[in-house]
């Protein structure tokens, strides 16, 4: 696979960023993870997920689930000697900066924090465009879950799921989304379109009451006498949900909201 001018740039900027926050030497028992996370990995496989173990210090895959076939149309041979480097050649070209962007916002958002946050998060990205070996879009969601952490809390060595969601999502845009702390928490949600942080939940709380009467099949009128607001304040809130999060429709909403978390 051979890399555009455009990922090698991006690359270099990814490792500069890592070299900054990660400057000292690192050693990680890779084994020791791969056996510890083998039957949740499994757990992910069987529901059709593409599992990842990440080494971020060194940006290199370390391990990758053998159903990486169904995903790309690629075999594992043909990723050629470095898959991490074949992995990101896959990126659409609107989409290549996504990997310097997420390095420098996960670690920015981690340096704001107060240290207590830092060693329980919990990570979602969602609309990140992918080509297949047919020349396919593909929009994935990535959920990130730190393996192991530096003294600081910045994470080194991540377990990533990886699920096509092109059926749910609409337009160019790709989100980020951490949930930092483990009683309290603080969320912050980054959007592509906008290119800011937001330190807030992606739905508000009123949002998530009309969502969750949609799910439990209610239909508008009926949401708004549950709620005590009008018909068009309910469309209001579905349909910014609906832009908020990317997604196509209410089915996919709901889809989207369950499988990141949100509710």
């Amino acid at each position: 696979m051979l890399l555009s001018k455009e990922i090698e740039t991006n690359l270099v900027r990814l490792q500069e960023t890592i070299n900054k926050y990660y400057p000292d030497p690192i050693e990680i028992d890779y084994e020791k993870h791969i056996v510890q996370t083998r039957y949740f990995s499994l757990f992910e496989q069987n529901k059709g997920d593409l599992t990842i173990i990440f080494d971020i210090k060194h940006c290199k895959i370390v391990n990758i689930s053998k159903n990486i076939t169904n995903f790309t149309g690629y075999n594992r041979k043909e990723f050629g000697e470095n898959i991490t480097l074949g992995f990101i050649s896959l990126l659409a070209p609107d989409h290549i900066s996504f990997i310097n962007v997420f390095s420098t916002w996960i670690q920015k958002v981690l340096e704001d924090l107060n240290k207590h946050y830092r060693y329980e998060h919990f990570l979602n990205c969602w609309g990140i465009k992918f080509y297949n070996k047919a020349g396919e879009t593909m929009k994935w969601h990535l959920s990130a879950l730190p393996l192991e952490l530096d003294a600081e809390g910045k994470p080194l060595l991540v377990f990533i799921s990886i699920q096509d969601i092109t059926h749910l999502m609409k337009g160019d845009d790709y989100w980020i989304r951490g949930v930092f702390g483990r009683e309290e928490k603080k969320i912050s949600v980054y959007h592509s379109n906008e290119d800011k942080t937001a330190e807030q939940e992606i739905l508000s709380e009123r949002e998530k009451e009309v969502l969750k009467y949609i799910n439990q099949g209610l239909n508008t009128k009926q949401i708004a006498d549950v709620l005590g607001i009008s018909p068009n304040t309910v469309d209001n809130h579905r349909r910014n949900m609906l832009a908020r999060t990317g997604t196509r429709d209410t089915t996919a909403l709901i889809h989207l909201c369950k499988m990141t978390g949100i509710v």
